[in-house]
């Protein structure tokens, strides 16, 4: 299966003191169960794409931290990162991708992806995310 999923506080976190944005980015943690999830996804076979709506700067950041954090091509080749300027075109580029599956945290972009996505996820925590997961096919792990 194809699976889409966002960057910001779905992989980087987002909650508490968010440091993203700030010159100590790199000290942003992952979401808790990111990797450990996402790099299960590959070995089953399926096809990750990451979409994230940013600006430039945040795209820049985005891709160091996932470079440093070893995400980058462990888990996602660089020409399956995708970004947009525009909240709403995600919704074009999941359906450009022909993806299957979208995990983000926004339950508008959730809304949006229903007409072109069999599966939207609203992202809460990977621990949920996962159980959804496994519904859809039999091969996340548990946590």
């Amino acid at each position: 299966m194809k699976i889409g999923i966002d960057i910001g506080r779905v992989i980087i976190g987002g909650n508490g003191e968010d440091t993203f944005f700030t010159e100590d980015f790199l000290e942003t943690p992952e979401v808790p169960g990111a990797f450990e999830a996402i790099f299960e996804l590959p070995k089953a076979g399926h096809e990750i794409h990451l979409i994230s709506k940013c600006g430039e700067a945040v795209e820049n950041k985005s891709l160091i931290w996932l470079n440093y954090y070893g995400f980058l091509y462990a888990a996602v080749p660089r020409h399956r990162v995708h970004f947009v300027r525009k909240r709403h075109l995600k919704v074009f580029m999941a359906q450009a991708l022909e993806l299957d599956i979208f995990i983000d945290d926004r339950q508008d972009i959730i809304e949006s992806m229903q007409k072109v996505i069999t599966h939207p996820i609203l992202f809460t925590s990977w621990e949920q995310t996962n159980a959804e997961l496994r519904e859809i096919f039999d091969i996340v792990p548990e946590g």
